[in-house]
């Protein structure tokens, strides 16, 4: 049986290829609502559509700050990578591996005790690059890892309300974003969330190299490690999605095409 998801959450948060126009906002509208309207569960939309700069193609509650699911990840990409700018390929260090090795830990404690053997065997001395890479999902690991992977990140940056301070701090445009909990604990009472503007601003800052306080080659080295797929006619679309099956559920979908190493306008 096929149900529309209770107070889903879904997101778009997107550069647009070149051939998107300002004419396109009223089709795209009608399209959003005539999907909305359909039967079913009621739905929770936001969506931000356009180019690194300027104002949006479109957009709907983009505002409105909804569960973040794995999309969030490419915020803490952002600061793990700021943080550790020139030195990716080192390893993530020695306090890194003091939070792997201790089941206690909030990064490791909602992990059964063979998935943190599973974490463990997959990240201890891992690069910086490496994680990054496994979190974001472009480089293959199982779901344990996966998300051990963002949890580490977390850690190493202070944990949650410290990474979120430090991503206001770095652009008031990322305000939207809150880290409020590692990857698979408790949804309450502090979730991960975002608005639809926030993810868009950070995606901006990744696909221009325009990020306050980031070289262009580590930004660079952000766009690199996102899931990529070509299209013949828009480039490559770097995108990180998420999905959550409890209550809510969520869907999200985010990412920026790039044509020659330069986002699409």
């Amino acid at each position: 049986m096929i149900r529309r998801a209770a107070l889903a959450a879904a997101v778009i948060a997107a550069l647009a290829p070149a051939t998107a126009h300002a004419g396109d906002a009223a089709g795209l509208d009608a399209v959003v609502q005539a999907a909305l309207a359909e039967p079913g569960d009621p739905v929770q939309l936001g969506v931000w559509l356009g180019a690194p700069t300027g104002a949006p193609i479109y957009q709907l509650a983009a505002t409105r700050a909804m569960p973040a699911a794995s999309v969030v990840k490419t915020a803490i990409l952002v600061e793990l990578f700021a943080a550790h700018a020139g030195h990716l390929d080192d390893p993530l260090g020695a306090a890194a591996d003091a939070v792997l090795a201790d089941d206690k830990h909030p990064a490791m404690a909602p992990f059964s005790a063979a998935q943190r053997k599973e974490v463990r065997a997959g990240l201890q001395g891992a690069s910086v690059r490496r994680v990054g890479a496994i979190m974001m999902g472009s480089q293959r690991a199982s779901n344990a890892v996966y998300n051990g992977a963002a949890s580490l990140a977390i850690a190493s940056l202070g944990g949650p309300a410290r990474l979120t301070a430090a991503l206001r701090a770095r652009d008031p445009a990322f305000g939207g974003v809150a880290i409020g909990r590692y990857m698979l604990a408790a949804r309450t009472p502090n979730d991960n969330t975002a608005t639809p503007a926030a993810l868009a601003a950070v995606l901006a800052g990744v696909a221009s190299g325009a990020l306050p306080g980031v070289d262009a080659a580590t930004a660079e080295a952000m766009a690199e490690v996102m899931m990529q797929i070509r299209d013949p006619a828009l480039g490559v679309r770097h995108h990180k999605d998420g999905n959550l099956d409890n209550d809510p559920m969520v869907v999200i979908r985010t990412g920026f095409y790039a044509r020659g190493g330069v986002p699409t306008t």
